[in-house]
């Protein structure tokens, strides 16, 4: 067992628990007793570093994402010549290859040639003698032609600067006397790394708040799982402020953790729910969903997919423009539903960044607001051209208004587009050419343009009111009545909800021990991998027969390993014994799929996730078609937990 450090700490805190409310009284504490203290609050999302910056005004509490937080922190390093020099050391090779641009692509061509005319050539040593700093792009992609860095690369290259000047990592610990990581468990395991190399052996006190059965993301890959060992985890926050005692009873079972039993407030015990929690195995869940908000007409509906959450609030088709693009791809810091959901203030795509402030005029203009319509116009001059919101007489509030009913006219017909949209705003010249422009040239930007413009006013409505939400999209919300509809994907995000069902009807799950068995699990298939330097998914016959001996030595080699472990047998098992009896190299990549086992785990997550979301009225709703294996047992599993079945 490893010994724990004294100054690193562990909080889990489940769900309802109250842990943005525990942080901020940690921080006030800490300010209270050592005024001049430094301290440090690393939030996944910049939602979150609002609702902790409330209340908070002191100068020597930092409070935002990783992102804000290392572009301000290591951009005094970045022009160093020893700096610059590591980055040409890991991302020369990149660089290299994008001159070279061997495949022909047509978006590296156009790079090239636009570095070709400012700079009047483009090689290697021209692109080493032009950067005299780094930078952080503040978008999913780098410029490393000119030392930009994406949000991935500003992650990853800082931390190979920390690793390779020790000196620097110390300087995180000396400034700051306590760290503070909110959602640990959604935390990418090398910004883990980087502040608990930061802190080892110094005074600094670092803090992990989270919960890893609320882990619904895919940003932690295991490899932290040591150093989790070393910490402090005697505090938890064990009492739910969210839910009643009936959903507080079922979330303990489905933890199934006796460390980890929480009881709820004594405000929420006086709460008495308008039904007991249910299971409704239905035919039609459409149909059921309508029934059942006819009594309660504010329930949240949760679906798994995104789909499913936009055609419900009519804006299908601007989502599926942003989900198209590769620049909001699985695996990017902003997704589609990021950007389609987030105000203008802080959405970080220059397009919708436009249309919703254009949005958010229209609701002054509605309202007949004007001032505010003038004061938002000079506010963001980035957007909108001086002759817009200079307004000297008369004659100018005329031209805005005339200029502003041109535009609105768009929303007032729904066959009107965003692209329509556009075009009034250029035929008025509101919005800076530059601005528009670039936002034109953008290629991935056309499906946008073909989107109805009314589209973008349902989202508002949407957002205002929200009825309709996904399992992945509504952590930390909570709502008095939710219906949880059980759905299975095969792709992002991958979710086999009903195989969990189905299992869960046979075993006794637990995240601790559904979570060990993962993480080994993936090592070994990660360890094939490395040892044939090939994912498994890309193997070939030819490929499979030059490395056939260490494939079928490393399947039976975790058949071996795992011949006890019941998560392996009921989800594995049968597919390894399938290749052993006929090896292959259809049957191996089959057997060998990561997602066999984590499609099981995520749903299990997410069905916790989506269950104490409800503060009174909770409904599962299973599609019966799709139930998979003895409902029966399943049946039973519900009641334990204390649902009443349907």
């Amino acid at each position: 067992m490893a010994d724990k450090l004294k100054n690193c700490f562990l909080v889990n805190a489940p769900a309802g628990s109250g842990k943005t409310t525990q942080i901020k009284a940690m921080v006030q504490n800490c300010l209270a007793d050592n005024p001049q203290d430094n301290i440090l609050c690393i939030t996944y999302t910049n939602r979150a570093a609002e609702e902790l910056s409330k209340n908070f005004d002191a100068k020597n509490v930092f409070i935002g994402t990783i992102h804000s937080f290392l572009h301000s922190f290591m951009k005094r390093y970045f022009a160093h010549t020893d700096i610059l020099n590591l980055y040409f050391e890991v991302y020369g090779e990149r660089i290299q290859q994008r001159i070279a641009n061997s495949e022909k692509d047509g978006h590296i061509e156009t790079s090239n040639n636009k570095y070709k005319e400012k700079y009047g050539a483009i090689d290697f040593e021209t692109v080493k003698k032009n950067i005299v700093a780094i930078s952080y792009n503040e978008s999913p992609f780098s410029s490393l032609y000119y030392g930009g860095l994406s949000h991935d690369d500003l992650i990853s290259f800082s931390k190979c600067v920390l690793d390779r000047f020790p000196i620097i990592r110390k300087r995180i610990s000396l400034k700051y006397q306590y760290i503070f990581i909110d959602e640990y468990q959604d935390t990418m395991a090398d910004v883990l790394k980087l502040f608990y190399e930061s802190v080892f052996s110094s005074n600094t006190r670092l803090y992990l708040f989270g919960d890893r059965m609320q882990q619904i993301y895919k940003n932690y890959d295991g490899s932290f799982e040591e150093q989790f060992d070393t910490f402090d985890t005697a505090t938890t926050l064990l009492t739910n402020y969210r839910s009643v005692t009936e959903i507080v009873t079922i979330l303990n079972k489905v933890y199934n953790d006796s460390s980890f039993i929480q009881d709820n407030s004594s405000q929420m015990k006086a709460i008495t729910p308008d039904f007991s929690p249910r299971v409704i195995v239905s035919e039609n869940i459409q149909t059921t969903i309508e029934e059942i908000k006819q009594s309660h007409p504010d329930t949240l509906v949760l679906y798994l997919l995104n789909k499913a959450r936009f055609s419900d609030i009519g804006a299908i088709n601007l989502y599926l423009a942003f989900d198209s693009m590769e620049k909001y791809s699985y695996g990017k810091t902003y997704s589609a539903v990021d950007i389609v959901t987030t105000s203008f203030n802080d959405n970080p795509d220059p397009l919708m960044k436009l249309l919703y402030c254009i949005v958010d005029l229209f609701r002054c203009y509605q309202f007949q607001k004007y001032g505010l319509i003038v004061q938002t116009l000079r506010a963001n001059k980035t957007l909108f051209c001086q002759d817009s919101w200079y307004i000297k007489e008369h004659r100018d509030k005329q031209i805005l208004f005339n200029n502003l009913k041109v535009i609105f006219s768009v929303f007032e017909d729904e066959t009107k587009t965003i692209g329509d949209l556009l075009t009034a705003l250029i035929d008025t010249s509101m919005v800076n050419n530059s601005y528009i422009e670039g936002v034109q040239a953008d290629d991935e930007n056309r499906p946008v343009f073909d989107v109805p413009a009314i589209e973008l006013l349902r989202v508002i409505e949407y957002l205002n009111d929200p009825k309709v939400s996904t399992q992945h999209g509504v952590k930390g919300e909570s709502h008095d009545s939710v219906i949880f509809v059980a759905e299975d994907s095969r792709s992002n995000p991958i979710v086999h909800m009903y195989r969990f069902f189905e299992m869960w009807g046979h075993l006794s799950v637990s995240l601790k021990s559904f979570n060990q068995f993962y993480y080994a699990y993936i090592n070994e298939l990660s360890d094939l991998q490395i040892a044939i330097n090939m994912k498994i998914n890309d193997l070939t016959k030819d490929s499979y027969t030059q490395y056939e001996d260490i494939i079928q030595k490393k399947i039976s080699a975790i058949m071996e390993r795992f011949a006890e472990n019941p998560y392996f047998e009921f989800l594995c098992k049968e597919k390894y014994e399938q290749f052993l009896s006929k090896p292959g190299v259809t049957k191996a990549k089959e057997c060998m799929k990561e997602s066999t086992v984590y499609g099981v785990l995520s749903a299990y997550k997410l069905f916790y996730v989506g269950c104490s979301r409800a503060r009174k009225n909770l409904t599962i709703l299973l599609n019966k078609s799709k139930i998979k294996g003895d409902f029966e047992l399943q049946k039973s599993k519900f009641e334990e937990l204390g649902f009443i079945v349907q």
